[in-house]
């Protein structure tokens, strides 16, 4: 590979779930100086060498003394000739004139968000946004053999925004979750030749994550005869406005292939057309981010179509917006109906948001009919796990308790978050108490109190089940409420726990708890 060269890299050994750090030797490319020489790869090469990087950095994590690594970019990464990825002993001296290049504003403003102006701190969370920016270079700056599938490119938009927008409820905690997501690629013949490894940086991840970008470098990152460092092109770094954003001032219909080209788009999505582009825009902002709003943003534009017009009235009752449940139900079936074609399951996840606001029999069905449906056209954990999540609900809502209860289980299986871990325990907790098994219930409690750190919710749910059966002693609810006073003694705060305190006369005095009747 052109620009090899030797580094001090990082030398990450795991041990159970830490991992030690040490310095070692390697010769290799810098992964964005690499990708320039050789931009083509195969997508076999490209997502296994993606999900190497977020390995090592899941590693990173899991340090004791500093568990984050804080320059994440494709400038902090040496890629080997066996396609091997290092992160760069950045406390090395021979890396310090990389550091600084890193530290420049130009690359800064590309792989930090806009609140953090300097890397004067290190989080997992902006390791996390940097592996983001890191994987949206990648797709740019690669020419792929053989390019996206549309379902890839789906794939890879979740996951940039994932990683980009921590405030959301889907974002990633960890990089362990962002390697899990990465596809991995399995051959098949491909019909159309096209190359569309830009799109997510033109109609859809641009507008989703804030900002389309290219950064490209003068005379590669080291000079060929010396070791200073070249700048990097302000013309495609980090465009305020997308073309997208910029259609707020200038309609679509104006753009053409002059416009787009200046800002390095090839926008294959721009060919489907505007009110699908918009539809696709809507569908996204709803299923991927929540952020209701921007959906009906979109979804204004195109309002002289009937598919837009009932899509805003679920995206409005998402948003809290009070609706006659029967206006609902007919945009639903509208919606359901026009919708069946669709291969991707988006409109299928977005009907069933819209039906569990529902509580009806006929929206249960109807869930899980479009569930069923939808599993068959989706091979991704996230999609997967939602999906999983409104057939439980709908069959609560049916009274069909165990099937519920065994979705509930899967889905623990697959979660790795501690707060969307409780929340399941939870609900497996209330449907085995609404099935009269109360025995399994108390176990699953247990199970989850002795997984999870603090836990309160599955805390107080224990305490309750236990002063509400008479046949339990009231000397072992007492000892198990002292018990979890000792471990959390918060708990004394809690709205629940006092509750509980008032119904089963419960006196807590010191480290002393008495349990009435």
């Amino acid at each position: 590979m052109t620009g090899k060269e030797g580094y001090d890299v990082l030398r990450l050994i795991e041990h159970g779930q830490t991992c030690y750090i040490s310095s070692e030797y390697v010769e290799g490319s810098i992964l964005a100086g690499g990708l320039k020489s050789r931009p083509k790869v195969t997508k076999e090469q490209l997502f296994s060498l993606m999900r190497e990087i977020v390995n090592q950095l899941s590693m990173i994590h899991k340090c004791r003394k500093k568990p984050y690594y804080q320059y994440v970019n494709p400038y902090s990464i040496v890629v080997t000739d066996e396609d091997k990825p290092y992160f760069l002993d950045l406390e090395a001296g021979s890396n310090e004139k990389r550091l600084r290049f890193m530290q420049r504003r130009v690359v800064r403003e590309c792989f930090l968000p806009k609140e953090e102006a300097y890397y004067q701190r290190g989080s997992a969370k902006l390791d996390i946004y940097g592996m983001g920016r890191t994987i949206q270079y990648l797709l740019d700056a690669a020419v792929l053999m053989p390019p996206l599938s549309r379902r890839e490119e789906r794939r890879f938009l979740k996951i940039i925004s994932k990683c980009l927008n921590d405030q959301s409820n889907s974002a990633y905690q960890s990089a362990a979750d962002i390697r899990r997501n990465i596809p991995q690629y399995k051959k098949k013949t491909e019909h159309n030749p096209v190359l569309r490894r830009r799109l997510l940086l033109s109609a859809g991840a641009a507008v989703i994550l804030g900002g389309a970008w290219k950064v490209q470098e003068t005379g590669g990152l080291y000079g060929a005869d010396t070791e200073e460092l070249s700048d990097m092109t302000q013309k495609h770094i980090f465009q305020e406005d997308t073309w997208q954003e910029r259609e707020a001032q200038e309609d679509l219909s104006q753009k053409n292939g002059e416009d787009l080209e200046e800002f390095g788009f090839q926008s294959e999505i721009l060919m489907r057309g505007s009110g699908e582009a918009y539809m696709e825009l809507a569908l996204a902002y709803i299923l991927d981010l929540e952020d209701y709003e921007k959906s009906l943003y979109y979804l204004d534009k195109i309002q002289e179509y009937a598919m837009a017009v009932n899509l805003r009235e679920v995206a409005e009752a998402l948003m809290g917006k009070e609706k006659e449940p029967e206006v609902l139900e007919e945009s639903l079936r509208y919606l359901e109906e026009k919708g069946q074609e669709d291969s991707t399951g988006q409109y299928d996840r977005c009907l069933m948001k819209g039906y569990s606001l529902l509580d009806t029999k006929d929206a249960a069905e109807a869930i899980l009919r479009l569930g069923r449906r939808c599993l068959d056209k989706t091979d991704d954990g996230e999609e997967t796990k939602e999906i999983h999540k409104y057939l439980a609900l709908a069959y609560e809502r049916t009274g069909e308790f165990n099937e519920a209860a065994q979705l509930y289980e899967e889905m623990l299986d697959l979660e790795t978050d501690a707060a969307r871990r409780e929340e399941m325990y939870g609900r497996l907790v209330t449907l085995y108490e609404n099935s009269g098994h109360n025995d399994r219930a108390v176990e699953i409690c247990v199970q989850g109190i002795g997984e999870l750190d603090n836990a309160e919710k599955l805390k107080i749910t224990h305490m309750r089940l236990l002063c509400q059966d008479a046949a339990i002693g009231r000397d072992l609810c007492a000892q198990t409420i002292q018990e979890y006073l000792a471990q959390s003694p918060e708990l004394l705060e809690n709205e629940g726990f006092q509750e509980i305190m008032r119904e089963y006369e419960i006196q807590v005095e010191g480290e002393q708890v008495w349990v009435g009747q």
